[in-house]
């Protein structure tokens, strides 16, 4: 599910992570330590969440953090997962991989099983 994101969309690191920050699924570089990467992206969309939610706004689907690095995309599979990706720069095709397999993902365990 995950392979056919990951370099084509120029994806140097992609997750389905769980909202408490449980690796489900994962492509990432071998130096990468997917238990600190999984734990980090959840956190930082629970900080997003708390933003939007101490200023009286709803929470995002999407999450999108641009660093002079590259770029943190984070799309909602379900209210207890989402997939996370790293890229360069976001691109048109990359937001639509990524959407392609949040969708893949949600359809593989229906709407809130995960």
């Amino acid at each position: 599910m995950l392979d056919d994101i990951a370099p084509e969309a120029g994806f140097v690191a992609v997750a389905i992570v769980s909202r408490s920050g449980v690796p489900l699924a994962w492509r990432l570089p071998e130096e990468a330590h997917v238990d600190n990467f999984s734990t980090m992206a959840a956190t930082l969309v629970g900080a997003v969440d708390v933003i939007l939610t101490g200023l009286h706004k709803a929470s995002s689907d999407r999450s999108v953090i641009t660093t002079d690095g590259g770029v943190i995309v984070a799309q909602a599979i379900t209210e207890g997962a989402f997939i996370v990706g790293v890229l360069g720069t976001l691109t048109a095709k990359a937001e639509a991989a990524l959407e392609a397999a949040a969708n893949r993902a949600k359809a593989v365990v229906g709407s809130d099983e995960l």
